[in-house]
């Protein structure tokens, strides 16, 4: 999902200055498959998709600026080419000459810039639960969360407890590692989220948060590579229209899945099923097999 200030040219930078990204990359071998979390997630949440990737692939995955181990933003830049200009470097720095990109809510907007500008590098796009035009109520609540959660936590328990209040189909092993790596200890014993307050942004004006929408739209309708868009049948987020109007009218290659059992976070409510959808695209991708 986008942020409340995403505009699409960051304030004052015609080139944003890129940030080191934290990332885990396991195997370090493999086609490179690059995972990026969502709105006041990190890396974690992805854990289990990710060691579930054949072996002939190799996940990468990272924690977005202001979130977990990356580091916050000097000048509280957090739009979305900022976001972009991240990932950019950190494929570059892996040297990594192509790869799969993978992506969840405000992820999946960085990774359609991103692969937008990056051209016949990205093998394919997968869009989990997000695309150019989401669904207010649900984006504000999503918000709304995320700001609740900037306090302080007795025990990372207490703040496990909070992450299953608002992901109370989620798995118990994805919340256990989301929660350890989400917090850290202050020097009073308690606990507080690993993630920039500066993140929330302060809310952009309706002309901005349309020319966003228009430049997402136009740089969905630019990828050139495979994009496999992931819904989960009880989103609040991402409406069947507008997924369908991706799949069907935008993208030059898009192929849907819908994940009936799962929300917004589906990679956290059915990782099995997002597992097998995922896999089953990449093969097709890496076969040359169409729908």
């Amino acid at each position: 999902m986008s942020r409340p200030n995403p505009s699409a040219s960051p304030r004052g930078h015609a080139h944003p200055l890129p940030l080191p990204l934290a990332f885990s990359d396991p195997r370090g071998a493999g086609i490179p498959v690059l995972f990026v979390h969502g709105f006041g997630h990190n890396r974690a949440v992805w854990s289990k998709l990710a060691r579930s990737l054949p072996e002939r692939f190799r996940p990468i995955c990272v924690d977005l600026r202001g979130h977990a181990a990356s580091p916050w933003s000097p000048a509280g830049e957090y739009d979305l080419p900022c976001y972009a200009a991240d990932l950019a470097a950190l494929v570059d720095a892996l040297e990594l000459p192509c790869l799969h990109v993978v992506a969840h809510s405000l992820g999946g907007n960085v990774a359609t810039l991103y692969a937008a500008g990056a051209g016949s590098k990205i093998l394919s796009l997968t869009l989990v639960d997000t695309g150019p035009s989401l669904d207010a109520s649900g984006s504000d609540h999503v918000l709304e969360e995320v700001d609740e959660a900037l306090r302080s936590f007795a025990s990372v328990a207490e703040f496990r407890a909070w992450l299953a209040a608002i992901h109370p189909a989620g798995d118990a092993e994805l919340l256990d590692r989301l929660a350890e790596a989400g917090v850290v200890r202050r020097l009073d014993g308690r606990f507080e989220p690993a993630l920039d307050p500066g993140v929330l942004g302060e809310g952009g004006s309706p002309e901005s948060l349309a020319e966003t929408t228009r430049a997402l739209w136009q740089a969905l309708g630019a990828l050139e590579c495979p994009v496999l868009v992931v819904r989960g049948g009880l989103s609040a987020i991402l409406s069947e229209k507008v997924a369908d109007e991706m799949v069907h009218q935008v993208l030059r290659d898009g192929r849907l899945v819908t994940l009936p059992r799962a929300g917004h976070g589906v990679m956290l409510d059915d990782p099995e099923g997002l597992a097998a959808a995922l896999s089953t695209f990449l093969f097709s991708v890496a076969d040359g097999v169409g729908d």
